[in-house]
């Protein structure tokens, strides 16, 4: 029990999660031998794989860090909590979510999506320092973008104003707040 505990005060999570949606490319670049040996020379043991509608991740038969994967769960609170860093799509419920928890969230755009309203977002969020973006799916196979966002260090989000994300949303949506009534 005690040799347990050790290996959870050491364990250092990466928890990558697409919502309910199907981003094949992302789970498939963070899924690649090179990411993974990424992963755990920068200190990571553990990866958590969400991968909603997609297809299920094979991985490397000996990968050097541990891995669990699902598609979809009731809750993703506790994956979360015990992420040291997020890699996400960029649906605006998982972006709230990593920010209230005041994780290093990394947002990749899938550039799949048409009209993509998830780019226009996550370049807003990363304006104000809240998050990291990756551009596309393809840039996970660069080191180097690994190791920007590795040591990116977010700007907290406050929740003091539960108006500043609809704000901002509407404002990239072309809504004034005149018409929203909102202070």
């Amino acid at each position: 029990k005690i040799n347990t505990m050790a290996q959870e005060m050491r364990k250092k999570v990466i928890f990558v999660t697409v919502g309910t949606t199907r981003f094949d490319l992302l789970i498939d670049n963070v899924t690649k031998p090179a990411a993974l040996e990424w992963m755990a020379s920068n200190g990571y043991t553990n990866l958590v794989i969400q991968y909603g509608r997609g297809n299920k991740p094979t991985l490397p038969q000996n990968s050097p860090i541990i891995c669990q994967m699902y598609d979809f769960k009731d809750n993703l609170d506790q994956d979360m909590k015990e992420a040291a860093l997020i890699l996400s799509h960029a649906g605006a419920g998982t972006v709230m979510e990593g920010l209230k928890k005041k994780k290093r969230l990394v947002v990749v755009i899938n550039t799949n999506l048409m009209n993509n309203h998830q780019e226009e977002l996550a370049n807003a969020m990363s304006s104000r320092g809240f998050l990291f973006v990756v551009s596309e799916p393809k840039d996970l196979l660069n080191e180097e973008v690994w190791n920007d966002f590795d040591s990116f260090i977010p700007i907290p989000h406050e929740d003091g104003d539960p108006y500043d994300f609809a704000r901002l949303l509407d404002n990239h949506m072309g809504i004034r707040e005149e018409k929203l009534k909102i202070k």
